[in-house]
């Protein structure tokens, strides 16, 4: 079990490699005389978006974002892994408090609704993937932390959550690198939901990401009585 818990470790930390030394070699090959960076206007033009920081953080500078992406999964990792042994000291009590219950759980979806719009339409304004995520864990931490541990739990193994996780970051990953290589789809109309070619998918494939990385955490936490 042990092992099979560290290749996917391994796996990620070959993939961060790759990547870095994929590009210092790009920088290494670059002209002395560097481009003017493009404005926002071309910016514009080029992915037809309104949200400039979309193009800039998903093609500018994609491998920082990969590099981020991987990190947290990373962190995900490590928490399951180190907290995989532990056992709880006495059960979790929920909360018996239903003004509080209620109110919480009206919070967790109108987190939930704003993550989705985060999500869907990051790239037309101020939002994103890792917003998105924000969003949709503290959604989930609401329900975890006032009364709704056990059903979490039960909705997180039937939905398969760790490897529809691990699936999304697999996905993010092979789709920046099309990107990297030139690859996208049509921009398609501006301003439209269905516009910017990958960046609506890669925003939300990374709030996925970090929506089931934080839910796994949070309830490890709680399942282990980490969290006082």
């Amino acid at each position: 079990p042990m092992i099979a818990s560290i290749i996917p470790l391994l796996a990620l930390l070959g993939l961060l490699i790759t990547l870095t030394s994929t590009g210092l070699g790009l920088v290494q090959g670059m002209e002395q005389v560097v481009p003017a960076p493009l404005s926002v206007n071309a910016l514009v033009d080029q992915f037809g978006v309104p949200n400039v920081v979309t193009p800039i953080v998903l093609d500018l500078r994609l491998y920082d974002t990969v590099g981020e992406v991987i990190v947290f999964t990373l962190a995900s990792m490590g928490v399951h892994h180190l907290l995989s042994s532990e056992t709880a000291e006495h059960d979790l009590k929920p909360a018996d408090d239903e003004a509080a219950v209620v109110l919480f759980r009206l919070g967790a979806v109108l987190n939930t609704l704003i993550a989705v719009e985060l999500a869907v339409r990051g790239h037309l304004s101020p939002g994103g993937g890792f917003a998105a995520g924000v969003a949709g864990g503290t959604a989930l931490a609401l329900v975890l932390l006032f009364g709704g541990s056990a059903e979490a739990t039960g909705a997180y193994r039937r939905i398969h959550a760790e490897t529809l996780e691990e699936s999304a970051v697999l996905i993010f990953i092979v789709l920046s690198l099309l990107l990297l290589e030139g690859f996208n789809l049509p921009s398609g109309e501006y301003g439209a939901v269905l516009s910017g070619g990958l960046l609506p998918i890669l925003n939300i494939l990374v709030g996925l990401k970090v929506t089931l990385g934080s839910w796994g955490m949070i309830q490890r936490f709680l399942t282990t009585n980490q969290l006082h």
